[in-house]
């Protein structure tokens, strides 16, 4: 398995700080803290992981990156949307799954 360099796209960013915000309006700032370590976890963890995802072929996740790939959230309900370039794995965006569709 090849080693990546996980970068974060600048929407994908604001994806975090929008989700961040919300969080802090239903949960403490702990667990808001956690919650949001589990999901940076779960994005560095591509660095290791990102070849196991084919590229998708669902338009709403391509409308990101043609050769956009996809990894769900541990509890289902994010999506990470994510593509491979030379030595970099770049997310694109983190979406709600709901948004998801075929």
């Amino acid at each position: 398995m090849k080693n990546y360099r996980v970068k974060i796209s600048n929407l994908a960013r604001l994806d975090v700080e929008s989700l961040s915000d919300f969080l802090l309006t239903v949960m403490s700032v702990e667990g808001a803290r956690k919650y949001l370590d589990t999901m940076i976890a779960e994005v560095q963890s591509l660095g290791i992981l990102a070849d196991l995802y084919n590229p998708s072929t669902m338009v709403t996740i391509r409308q990101y990156h043609p050769k956009a790939r996809r990894m769900v959230s541990h509890n289902r309900r994010w999506v990470y949307i994510f593509h491979i370039e030379g030595e970099n794995v770049i997310v694109d965006r983190i979406r709600p799954s709901k948004t998801i569709v075929e």
